[in-house]
């Protein structure tokens, strides 16, 4: 009999965040019921002990977009960046210190979107999420000793999210390029899924879409998170800016079917894909083409239907299940969340409602505003596209004029070229400590 879970919820935990400011927590990780880790918009890594009720911050990285985040146990873990000089970084005591690991290959992908930890060993890291930039795997079999490059270009244009689940069987999800353009002129609206398949420990890789199903896949679709639900069952998340939906397997990942959300608020632009068991789950993400819903979707049939569920959490990039069965589960978005049958903290709410967007919005420019105090040493602002590109150093100031400061930003990269439209990661960073929200571009 499945597990009943009538009396838990979904509540806010303490991690940082904020609706209200655009927040983004990429990635979270649990090593047990109350002992994890997130990495977040504000370019720090953050861990708890306690389940969420308390965070710390454990390293913080001023100019580096940190995306996925894994951990051997509670003490060796890595971080994965879409910042090319510090592509990955490595802990060996619960993270109290991180290090840059100095010695990735030649032919490493510029960014790591996804991380696979099987063991202290043997790590997968898979990237990147740029059409224009090269796709591959890197592995290691000795904790990170010696680390090998698995050329992916052959088979992607795009490559996010990878599981392994042991030291030679996974899976990586992305995109493939529907038009054969070289890479320097790949764009998204050309791509549609790919689920690489490997049971040799990435020496041949299988596309388990196979062509004569992919010709009905829309373009402008790729995979972005995938779960392994048990042997038999996995989910893949695909984001589509205009529409929403999801693969699954039914037979450990061998073949795979496109299943549409079909929920009243037509959920789409998606990320976060997670399932409690072969009936109940969740998918939520950015949840329009605006970047401005932040919906969450659940099913209770397996994903037959779909119904509005907005209490869960808003813009989902991430889902973790802790037990089997499970006894605790975590989801990251705007904050950390947590399903959980225990009480809130009187001060964390139970449940989130759709909120307002929180964004920047204009066509032209927006005026970015912050309050430099008496005495500080430096002041920058970065600015990262929706997928982490990094676009911009609108200031850079040492020392940093006093009192409330206002900035312009034109929507326009480092060159001055016009940026498209669409959302945009905002970094406010003062002597090392920042603050994030997101500035929208619009039509």
């Amino acid at each position: 009999m499945p597990k009943s879970f009538e009396n838990f919820s979904w509540r806010r935990t303490h991690a940082p965040g904020s609706t209200t400011r655009g927040y983004r927590t990429d990635d979270v990780w649990f090593a047990d019921a109350t002992t994890g880790w997130a990495v977040n918009s504000e370019g720090n890594i953050i861990k708890t002990v306690d389940g969420g009720d308390s965070w710390v911050v454990q390293a913080g990285f001023e100019d580096v977009y940190l995306r996925s985040v894994g951990f051997a146990d509670k003490m060796i873990g890595w971080v994965g960046t879409l910042t090319p000089t510090q592509r990955l970084l490595h802990t060996k005591d619960g993270g109290a210190s991180w290090s840059l690991v100095a010695n990735l290959p030649a032919g490493a992908p510029p960014a790591i979107c996804g991380l696979s930890v099987v063991d202290a060993n043997t790590i997968y890291a898979s990237g990147t999420n740029f059409p224009d930039q090269p796709t591959a795997v890197i592995k290691t079999t000795d904790g990170g000793a010696s680390w090998t490059a698995i050329d992916m270009s052959a088979h992607a244009a795009i490559l996010v999210d990878i599981y392994f689940k042991n030291a030679l069987e996974g899976w990586v999800v992305g995109g493939r390029d529907d038009v054969g353009r070289p890479m320097a002129e790949r764009v998204r609206d050309d791509v549609k899924p790919v689920v690489l398949h490997t049971t040799d420990g990435g020496a041949t890789w299988t596309d388990r879409i196979p062509r004569s199903m992919r010709r009905f896949f829309p373009r402008g679709e790729w995979g972005w998170k995938i779960q392994a639900l048990d042997e038999e069952m996995m989910f893949v998340s695909l984001e589509n800016m205009l529409d929403g939906a999801i693969l699954r397997s039914d037979d450990g990942g061998l073949s795979w079917r496109r299943i549409p959300i079909n929920d009243r608020q037509r959920n789409a632009n998606l990320e976060g894909i997670g399932f409690l068991d072969r009936d109940r789950g969740w998918v939520g993400g950015w949840g329009d083409v605006n970047f401005t819903g932040g919906f969450t979707s659940a099913t209770v049939d397996g994903g037959k239907n779909w119904d509005n569920a907005n209490q869960v959490g808003f813009r989902l990039n991430r889902f973790r299940f802790i037990g089997k069965p499970v006894a605790v589960a975590y989801a990251s978005g705007d904050t950390v969340y947590k399903f959980t049958d225990q009480p809130a903290p009187a001060v964390v709410a139970a449940a989130v409602a759709a909120p307002e967007d929180g964004l920047l919005r204009s066509k032209t420019a927006v005026d970015i505003e912050t309050n430099v105090p008496e005495g500080a040493r430096r002041l920058k602002i970065n600015i990262w596209d929706r997928f982490g590109r990094h676009v911009n150093v609108l200031a850079n100031e040492i020392p940093p004029a006093a009192g409330a400061r206002r900035f312009n930003w034109n929507f326009c990269g480092m060159g001055g070229e016009a940026l498209p439209a669409g959302a945009y990661i905002v970094r406010i960073t003062i002597d090392g400590l920042s603050q994030s929200l997101i500035a929208y571009k619009a039509d």
